[in-house]
């Protein structure tokens, strides 16, 4: 008999004050029957779970209130409620952040020792305190290897210039005029070649002259074609000096000459833009040292 009381007397000092269990991160605060007040040990432990929330930094808190099933469970779904806020407002009252804490009561609904109806019982009378620290970020992804970019294509080569064209000041000496004299022209002469390969053109000139020192002094004209052979790659300027050698056929003709057919070498060279070069022309109908000796010296333009 004296035991059984002894039993009861400290079941109901048990029942009567607050008690505190940790399992981990989930704080239990206890409470007496009937009660929703916090005593010095309550204090601690809710102490207890604001240290751990300041360790963790930005941890989510959920604080559940709960009950024994002794009285009804509309009211015990009340006190749960009541427990449940008084652990929340301590909290906040300590420093933790509103916004961090979600609250609710269950009443009798989740016994952590299982009674029957009724039942005192002090470890169902309590409000448990649940500090989730958040997931630890996700490692940051490696960063990427740069991607060596691309070289540029490179430029498309320069247009190449098959064209030459060129101007410039004309002087002749024909040795043998219509009259079989001596005579003298002066004018202008043009050209226009084409590059057929690196060293060769093909091209015409024609010369536009005044015949003079004979007895028949007028204009005259020389329309000749032929090919040009350069000692280097002329159109692409290798060398900033060509001479070349060539030859033309054609027609001289004109007042005080003896119109006729003429063939003949030339010489000549080409420095920048400049142009210098000589022909000997030779009449079809007379003798070659009757010809004419020309000069040409003017400006090449590469097109």
């Amino acid at each position: 008999m004296k035991r059984q009381l002894l039993l009861l007397a400290i079941g109901f000092l048990i029942g009567s004050t607050p008690a505190l269990a940790q399992d981990g991160k989930k704080y239990v605060v206890l409470f007496p029957l009937g009660k929703a007040t916090l005593n010095s040990e309550a204090h601690a432990t809710i102490a207890s779970a604001k240290q751990e929330y300041d360790r963790t930094g930005s941890a989510n808190i959920t604080v559940v209130g709960h009950t024994d099933t002794s009285g009804t469970a509309s009211l015990n779904q009340r006190l749960s409620e009541r427990r449940a806020k008084v652990v929340t407002d301590e909290l906040v009252r300590l420093g933790v952040p509103a916004s961090a804490i979600s609250e609710s009561g269950v009443g009798e609904s989740d016994l952590a020792v299982q009674t029957g109806p009724g039942v005192r019982e002090a470890q169902n009378r309590r409000t448990e305190i649940n500090i989730v620290a958040p997931p630890p970020p996700p490692p940051a992804p490696a960063p990427e290897q740069p991607v060596a970019a691309a070289p540029p294509p490179p430029p498309p080569p320069p247009e190449e210039k098959r064209w030459m064209a060129s101007a410039g000041g004309f002087y002749g000496y024909n040795f043998r005029d219509s009259k079989d004299e001596h005579s003298q022209m002066a004018g202008v002469n043009f050209g226009l070649d084409y590059k057929v390969i690196n060293w060769m053109t093909v091209g015409v000139e024609q010369a536009v002259f005044y015949n003079f020192e004979t007895d028949n002094n007028g204009f005259g004209g020389r329309s000749v074609f032929g090919p040009d052979f350069y000692f280097g790659d002329l159109l692409n300027m290798d060398l900033p000096v060509a001479p070349y050698i060539g030859g033309n056929v054609g027609y001289l003709y004109g007042s005080g000459i003896d119109d006729a057919g003429i063939a003949g070498p030339e010489i000549g060279i080409t420095a920048g833009m400049f142009n210098f070069k000589v022909a000997y022309d030779m009449p079809f109908n007379q003798s070659a040292d009757h010809g004419i000796i020309n000069t040409t010296v003017g400006a090449v333009f590469h097109f």
